[in-house]
Order: structure tokens, then C-alpha cells, then sequence
């Protein structure tokens, strides 16, 4: 056999089991911890002078739409002067824009970033992308879309994410078990290749038998229910009608706060459980024109946001305080010789820069996390007027994935400096 064929032979093995050269990059090795990302929205955009961090490098105060993150400064980059470029405008090019890097327009739609990160890693875990949605009022006006740009609708239901993930009928052992029947089979071909190989070509696979082998037990681990057991929805929140047009109780903006923590906690333990590396928590829709009670305002953060008032500045702080504490949960809970924040990578964004102009100049971007893929947090950076694709390049190299460009609006492909120390 000639080695042209062993490489033919190979390849057509590895790519059979669902493995390619960037799942071997991605495993980042046996027993370490994998990287996350979760992208979190909030609606109407921010008061620029309320929102971005005063001052750069670590001396920097935050005025009062950011001040919550005070507590949690340490864990943050602070980002200003990042622009999303393209011809759509207004809150309808804006979500559109914002993940994808596109130009905001329905004819020029792409693939969203937290989509294509879910499609690299979904031969690795048990769900490619945790898409959720808290207390939105109306389905249109996504964030996430698929790699024909056809928008993917969120789940609303935080009981019903629960269930698809942990409950009993999720699935995911016979699921999980089907997997591991199949790369029972692979594996056996692998190893039977081997022995056929010269040097150079068994180090190679090696690399992917190794990553078959450990996906083999991660998904062994989800089909035994290894993942640890926490006290989900201690408030008794019950979901009793599902149909949009019952009004059903996940849609309660007066329950908020109840609502989105029970979407936060179903996300923090599916990425403890890696059941997933990528969840996406969309606040609302991107015209949120519903009373947050607990916010401490009488004014939708849409109605607030054309006033610019104090009223915006309350309802954005809100959001803030949510933010922090996010990243608190994920700060606090173990993972490998570190913490879950050290290992993923948590992006804040909107559809908005200035909620009043509707513009997407100086947009209100922050980054939490990620130290263990050398983010050097606890910093304000401030750009001039750079395409935010060059931070969607970042955050897909903070998971491993080597790419140079990402959408169609930065005639200077390449990574958002400064981010790394």
C-alpha cells in the first residue's frame, strides 16, 4: 500500500466518525478543560457617555449604566470604538449584524457566530449550540442564524430547555448510547489502520484516536446521568400554557428576574456538564417594549431608550446587575484546575450603540472571562471606529478556531488586538 492510499484511507475513516483537522486542534488534550463561550444580548442599545468605561489600560472608572460591574471589574474588558459596519441600520440591522458581521440586510443574511461555533463542536458534545431566550414578546428580530442565514428561533421555555438537557425526556442516553455504538465501530477501523501506518502517519492518528476515545467517555459519562444534580427551580415556577397566543408564563415580563434565572442556571450546568461549548442568552427582542418591575422603572427600556434619560440608565443598570452576576456564578463554579469563567468566554452585545440615535457607532460591547485562554481581563480598550468583525475573530480563536476573517464588513481581515497579555 502506498501512502497516498493510507492518507485516502485515513481520512475517509476520520471524517466517517465526524473528526476533521479542526476537531483535533479543538481537543485541546486529554484532561483538560474545554473552552466555552456564551453570548449574551440586551435590548435598545445604551447611552455611550453612561455605558463606556472612563479611561484606558487598567485606570479606568464606569460611569452609571456599567457601574454594577464595579464588583466584577477584575473579570472584564471594557470595549469602545468598535463599530458594525454595513448598510443596514436601525434595531433590524443591528441583530442581524451582530453576530454574523454581514451588512444587516435580509438579503445579505449569513451565518451567525454562535451557530458556527456549535456546528465546529458538535461531534463533541451532546448539543451543538443552547440557544435561549428570556421573556421575549414577539419570536422575529433574531440574533442566531443557521449557515443558509435562515434564523434560528430560541427557546423561550427555561422549564423546557431543562428537560430537553437534564430531564426525563430528554434523550440523551439513547441518544448518547447510539453515538457510542458507532464510534465503537470506528475505532476498531482506526485501530485496525494502524498497524498499516508508517511513523509520521500513526502519530497522526493517534491525535485522533485519543479525541475519539475521550469523546467516547464524555458521552458514556452523559448516558450514565453523571452529571452532578443541583436544586433547579427552587421558586417553583410552573409553565402551564405553551401556545404564544396563551400568554404563556415564561413570557411574563413581571417574573423577569425569576425567569432569567432559571435560563442561567440551565446554561451554567449544561457547560459544567459540557454538554455544550456555546449558549447564546438573548434578553428579550431588540424593541423591548414591556415593563421590567424589578428594574425599578415605569418605562419600557424601548420607550426609555429615545428619552436617554435617567429612566434608561435604571433599566440598563438592571441589565448590568444581571451581568455581573452571571459572571459571579460562573467565577464560582469549579472547573478542571480552575473555574468555569477561566475557561469560557462571555460577550456582551446589543442591536444598538447610542438607543436614542439608533446608530451602530461605538458600540457596547464588554468581554468577562476567558483567563485561561490568556484574556487579559480587568482592562478598558478603546479603538478607533474598527469593525466589530475583528472581535468576532477573537472570540473563534479563543475557542481554537483559526480563522482570519468572519462576515463580509472588515477589508482588513484579522483578530481585535489587544486583547491577550
Amino acid at each position: 500500500m502506498n501512502l497516498s492510499i493510507k492518507r485516502r484511507d485515513f481520512l475517509k475513516l476520520a471524517g466517517a466518525t465526524g473528526l476533521s483537522l479542526s476537531f483535533a486542534r479543538l481537543a485541546q488534550g486529554a484532561g483538560s478543560s474545554p473552552r466555552r463561550v456564551i453570548f449574551v444580548y440586551t435590548p435598545d442599545g445604551a447611552i455611550p457617555a453612561q455605558w463606556h468605561a472612563q479611561g484606558t489600560g487598567t485606570d479606568f472608572t464606569l460611569p452609571a449604566m456599567t457601574q454594577p460591574l464595579e464588583r466584577v471589574r477584575q473579570h472584564c474588558i471594557f470595549l469602545s470604538g468598535l463599530n458594525m459596519v454595513g448598510p443596514g441600520g436601525t434595531h433590524e440591522g443591528g441583530v442581524i449584524k451582530l453576530l454574523t458581521g454581514t451588512g444587516g440586510q435580509n438579503s445579505t443574511l449569513g451565518v451567525s457566530l454562535d451557530y458556527y461555533l456549535g456546528q465546529v463542536f458538535k461531534t463533541q458534545t451532546i448539543r451543538p449550540h443552547l440557544n435561549l431566550n428570556i421573556v421575549p414578546i414577539y419570536i422575529d428580530k433574531h440574533i442566531t442564524y443557521d449557515n443558509n442565514g435562515v434564523p434560528v428561533v430560541p427557546e423561550m421555555n427555561p422549564l423546557a430547555a431543562f428537560d430537553s438537557l437534564f430531564g426525563a425526556s430528554a434523550g440523551d442516553s439513547a441518544r448518547a448510547q447510539r453515538r457510542i455504538s458507532a464510534l465503537d465501530h470506528s475505532l476498531s477501523e482506526l485501530n485496525a489502520l494502524r498497524a498499516r501506518l508508517g511513523t509520521t502517519e500513526k502519530v497522526k492518528l493517534d491525535t485522533h484516536l485519543d479525541a475519539l476515545r475521550e469523546l467516547e467517555q464524555k458521552l458514556q459519562s452523559a448516558a450514565a446521568g453523571s452529571c452532578p444534580a443541583w436544586n433547579f427551580n427552587p421558586t417553583g415556577f410552573r409553565v402551564t400554557r405553551t401556545a404564544l397566543w396563551q400568554n404563556p408564563e415564561f413570557m411574563d415580563a413581571g417574573r423577569m428576574g425569576t425567569i432569567a434565572d432559571l435560563h442561567t442556571d440551565v446554561a451554567i450546568h449544561a457547560l459544567a456538564c459540557d454538554l455544550t461549548r456555546v449558549v447564546t442568552l438573548k434578553w428579550n427582542n431588540s424593541v423591548h417594549d414591556n415593563v421590567i418591575k424589578e428594574a425599578g422603572s415605569p418605562m419600557t427600556c424601548h420607550g426609555a431608550s429615545h428619552e436617554a434619560g435617567q429612566d434608561f440608565v435604571t433599566i440598563k443598570a438592571w441589565y448590568m446587575e444581571r451581568f455581573a452576576r452571571l459572571i459571579e456564578r460562573l467565577q464560582a463554579t469549579p472547573d478542571g484546575g480552575g473555574t468555569l469563567l477561566d475557561n469560557t468566554l462571555v460577550f456582551h452585545g446589543s442591536c444598538l450603540a447610542n438607543g436614542s440615535w439608533h446608530n451602530h457607532d461605538d458600540m457596547p460591547f464588554i468581554l468577562a472571562g476567558g483567563a485561561a485562554g490568556g484574556m487579559a481581563t480587568g482592562r478598558s480598550l478603546k479603538f478607533g471606529g474598527v469593525p466589530h468583525n475583528k472581535l468576532l475573530v477573537s472570540i473563534a480563536r479563543f475557542m481554537g478556531v483559526n480563522i482570519n476573517s468572519f462576515g463580509d464588513q472588515d477589508s482588513s481581515p484579522g483578530p481585535l488586538s489587544g486583547l491577550s497579555g
